[in-house]
């Protein structure tokens, strides 16, 4: 590993003895863009820490839809469904990037955040956001026009990206599918949203990236109704 196991920031203070807990039954996984981790309904029997790259965890509905429930970042705990109560996983993982991550089996959850409390208060802050980000969406469902909403998440998704002058790439790869599904929108409407924009200068035309060229603009559009 580039970064020794230490300095991650949730490990980083621990004790010698601690790290020793932590490391027990820990292995590592990698996956190319397109493979699960994990798929939903399969048995929740490890959970993860993401090092390097990012993943789509999708759910998918009684009625065959699939919709995508976040993005998770490096440093970020996925697949913790043991922590609140489950069996199974309740969506699916896959890589939108290459992927390194830390793997412990499911028995080994309690005695971990016993050792490493950072990795309880990480799991309750995955939740959290999930959440936030639930209620987000049906507020703007409820609220907002489909251009806005189509705003908004593509400038919460740039604040992924690193601060500059210029283009704002949001870095990782999406597909106007994934942004009509993240923001309750038909693909026909986010596609025709989205080229608007392009021709507008607001967006750059880019194949599975997006680029946002006048950040100023789009914010303008997310607070403004259409």
């Amino acid at each position: 590993m580039p970064i020794a196991f230490a300095e991650l920031p949730l490990f980083s203070s621990l004790t010698v003895e601690q790290l020793a807990i932590v490391t027990e039954g820990m292995s590592r996984v990698e996956l190319d863009t397109g493979q699960n981790l994990f798929l939903q309904g399969d048995p929740a029997a490890r959970f993860f820490l993401l090092l390097d790259g990012r993943l789509k965890v999708t759910q998918l509905t009684e009625d065959g839809q699939q919709f995508i429930v976040r993005i998770v970042n490096p440093g970020e705990l996925c697949g913790f469904a043991s922590a609140i109560g489950r069996t199974q996983f309740p969506g699916s993982a896959e890589a939108i990037l290459p992927c390194r991550l830390l793997a412990w089996p499911r028995a080994r959850w309690e005695p971990l955040i016993a050792a490493a409390p950072a990795l309880a208060v990480s799991a309750i802050q995955a939740v959290g956001r999930k959440l936030d980000e639930a209620h987000t969406r049906l507020r703007e469902m409820s609220t907002e026009d489909a251009g806005r909403r189509i705003a908004h998440l593509l400038l919460r998704l740039a604040r992924q990206a690193r601060p500059g002058p210029g283009p704002v790439e949001i870095p990782f790869p999406i597909t106007r599918q994934d942004i009509a599904d993240m923001s309750g929108n038909t693909l026909h409407t986010a596609s025709r949203i989205m080229a608007a924009w392009e021709a507008e200068g607001i967006l750059l035309r880019a194949r599975r990236k997006v680029i946002i060229a006048d950040p100023a603009g789009l914010a303008t559009i997310a607070e403004t109704s259409l």
